[in-house]
């Protein structure tokens, strides 16, 4: 079948058109090629044909991976500094390269993990354990979510679109996950571990299990109170103000938009809404792996008993004690996250707790009992 184009494309608007259609992956070396030499040609036909069906699935995920946050962030731009089989998506509107989505792609991958980080932070706080599941052979995705890691993010935090934006991001990179791999885990850290949930529970038969770190299913008293209150978004807007991205922190902004805080809360007050359906949830049986610090005040670990209660399941919980004192965004940190961070501690009162970043204590034995968990399933 012939693509029909739409008329007065440019070159760059037919290709996404053709992308969109299904045709790019069949057309793009044709394009590269029209004035090749025939002996050249006849080269690229064969690599083309010769090419193992691994790489083939890789090369599809770039072009997929790359084209969704051109997209997104309008511009991208080649990284600074990249690892070997590491793809990463840079651009001139991010604070930095350490807030640039990232995948990691063994050649010969046991399965896909997909992890979202937290409100506020970027891919930057799951670094560590997907440095560490790459090392056990998994590919790793580690999305950048809609209105995060950009210099200007006052429009993106205060978009009536912003919930909706975000499970399309989701949708997006769960298809390429699924397209590079049979068996696909996903999770995330607070929030990420929000929307890992809700697409969990959305779909079941696409999961091979979960996993949460500091996952954000409940939030503290005030901030599940002030939810609940009529026009609370409208004002919420208006106290934002102008919201600044600029901070101590060069891996997160330094507050979270109280729009963006209601919005989690929307999502949340949807899953218990799945949870509490019994008819939907009789055919939901997902492993879930969790790690979550006791002295978590941001997000209580109730919420998390509740879907483990409610999910049927091989689950394994790794628990830190409250008397390790792990604050809420620390425990995807590991020692050397914390040194290369390059927090400036002289902008904040240091005496606050959880004000300034510190290492998981206990990260490597979490990291060990989550390969566990992936491992065996």
């Amino acid at each position: 079948m012939k693509p029909i184009l739409p008329k007065r494309l440019n070159p760059t608007l037919k290709m996404q058109y053709l992308a969109n259609m299904g045709w790019a992956n069949m057309l793009t070396p044709v394009v590269s090629i029209v004035r090749m030499p025939l002996k050249i040609y006849a080269l690229f036909i064969l690599f083309c044909v010769s090419m193992p069906p691994m790489a083939q699935t890789q090369n599809s995920f770039v072009q997929g991976f790359t084209a969704l946050y051109e997209q997104e962030l309008g511009s991208v731009n080649r990284c600074s500094e990249q690892t070997r089989n590491e793809v990463k998506i840079c651009s001139k509107t991010l604070r930095n390269d350490g807030n640039a989505p990232f995948a990691l792609m063994p050649s010969k991958p046991k399965g896909t993990v997909v992890l979202f980080h937290g409100l506020a932070d970027s891919p930057y706080y799951l670094r560590s354990i997907a440095e560490y599941l790459y090392q056990q052979d998994y590919a790793v995705i580690v999305p950048l979510l809609p209105g995060h890691g950009k210099l200007d993010a006052d429009a993106d935090m205060q978009d009536p679109n912003l919930k909706q934006r975000w499970y399309a991001h989701v949708d997006n990179i769960m298809a390429l996950a699924a397209n590079s791999s049979e068996k696909v885990f996903v999770g995330g850290f607070s929030a990420g571990g929000t929307l890992a949930t809700h697409y969990m529970l959305q779909h079941p038969s696409k999961v091979q299990g979960l996993l949460l770190f500091s996952g954000a299913l409940e939030l503290s008293s005030s901030a599940e109170t002030m939810s609940s209150i009529w026009g609370m978004k409208s004002l919420a807007v208006w106290l934002d103000g102008t919201f600044e991205t600029d901070g101590p922190n060069l891996y997160r902004y330094p507050k979270v938009a109280s729009y963006s805080g209601l919005v989690l809360m929307d999502v949340i007050k949807e899953i218990r809404e799945m949870l509490a359906d019994k008819a939907a949830m009789q055919d939901i049986t997902k492993p879930i792996f969790t790690a979550h610090s006791m002295a978590d005040n941001i997000t209580p670990f109730t919420g998390i008993e509740d879907l483990l209660t409610k999910v049927p399941g091989n689950h394994t919980q790794f628990k830190i004690d409250s008397e390790f004192d792990v604050c809420h965004s620390d425990v995807v940190l590991s020692p050397l996250q914390v040194m290369t961070m390059n927090f400036n501690k002289s902008a904040v009162n240091q005496s606050e707790r959880c004000a300034v970043p510190k290492a998981n204590p206990l990260h490597s034995t979490m990291l060990s009992v989550m390969s566990y968990f992936v491992a065996g399933h």
